[in-house]
């Protein structure tokens, strides 16, 4: 490739599948330092202000809310522009192709030279090809294939997500070998953290603990009573502290875990990322699911246990660090699911976590907090 090149990332919008992407933005940055970089993000929901459909159905540049803060101060990143996948699909007929040729015509006046497409969905191939964006990378065996230029032989369940992003790269001559996912934490947030531990009356003399309980789907949930025995051990050992960190979106499950402890947690409801960032860096650990804030927290620098269901570190068991960064599964069999593929199915009688969550021990659980929050 020349050295004068822009280069557009297709990506998921949501929190943790962009903090993976970000040691592939940095290969590019290291490769081609004046390259120009974009990165347009497909969101499942938008994290904004809601708008008419009409409205949504474009591509924007970004104003950095919700998971497109990830990128905010990234220095390998040089714009953000983002897209309502799902606005779109509430179109139909004439109105959802003209927004769609709209979206392509765009692309079009950027003159990209390259087009990575993060993940195999069909809209990133197409698009990329009407966009007569020359080199067009994407993932061997996805439908529409035939329209990528390039087409490595990978997967995300070969060797994880972070290999992957950068795996991607290598049409391109690109290869990276420094896989450390980057989040930068604003001033103000840490002192946002401060404020909000101030009151809850944290004792700086003992270790900090934060449980972060929110996931995309409620089988990747830990059941609360099993997060209540945890919380018990923990308590009886008298030198860590526990602090909840949560979104709006975790607040029934959230109600329900005081419940059963009885209102006793101390805890910080956060909007922004930023704002849990600056959290998740003033803890000593934090113990997370398959989810956004476990890849926040190990952006930040901060040790995670991650409670993930019994199939899920095919493409995220990621961090090789494992004194710092480790996880937690059953180790039982598991008879709804088939192998190596999770179904998450929800037991009967409960709300959250598949079969397998449920297999999780808490005793367990507390012996990987002592050994990971000790070891220096």
């Amino acid at each position: 490739m020349q050295e004068k090149k822009k280069i557009l990332f297709l990506a998921e919008g949501q929190m943790g599948d962009s903090i993976c992407l970000t040691p592939a933005l940095r290969a590019v940055k290291n490769s081609l330092p004046d390259s120009h970089t974009t990165i347009l993000l497909f969101h499942r929901r938008k994290y904004t202000v809601n708008t008419s459909v009409a409205e949504n159905t474009s591509i924007e540049k970004s104003n950095y809310e919700g998971t497109a803060e990830i990128f905010k101060d990234n220095r390998d990143v040089d714009e953000v522009l983002e897209f309502d996948r799902k606005a779109m699909r509430e179109l139909k007929g004439f109105k959802r192709l003209s927004a769609e040729i709209k979206c392509i015509r765009f692309l079009r006046k950027q003159k990209y030279d390259a087009v990575i497409c993060t993940f195999p969905q069909n809209r990133f191939v197409i698009w990329s090809f009407l966009a007569g964006i020359k080199i067009r990378i994407g993932e061997k065996g996805q439908k529409f294939e035939t329209l990528l230029t390039d087409r490595p032989e990978i997967s995300r369940g070969d060797n994880g997500v972070l290999n992957y992003f950068c795996d991607l790269l290598k049409p391109l001559g690109i290869t990276s070998n420094d896989k450390k996912t980057y989040f930068k934490v604003p001033p103000e947030s840490i002192e946002f953290a401060k404020r909000k531990l101030e009151p809850l009356n944290i004792s700086t003399e003992k270790k900090l603990l934060i449980i972060h309980p929110g996931a995309s789907d409620k089988d990747r949930q830990w059941p609360q009573k099993k997060f209540t025995e945890l919380i018990n051990y923990i308590k009886a050992n008298n030198s860590i502290e526990i602090l909840i960190a949560y979104s709006e979106y975790d607040e029934e499950y959230i109600n329900e875990l005081n419940e059963l402890s009885r209102n006793s947690l101390k805890s910080v409801e956060t909007e922004k990322i930023s704002d849990l960032a600056g959290l998740l860096k003033l803890a000593d650990i934090s113990i997370v699911h398959n989810s956004g804030p476990r890849h926040l927290a190990a952006a930040v620098g901060t040790k995670t246990i991650g409670l993930l269901e019994k199939y899920d570190d095919i493409m995220w068991k990621i961090y090789d660090d494992i004194n710092k960064h480790a996880i937690i599964q059953s180790v039982k069999n598991c008879e709804a699911c088939k192998e190596g593929k999770c179904l998450g199915i929800i037991p009967a009688s409960e709300k959250f976590g598949a079969r397998c969550m449920h297999d999780i021990e808490a005793k367990e659980v507390y012996s990987l907090v002592e050994r990971i929050i000790n070891n220096p």
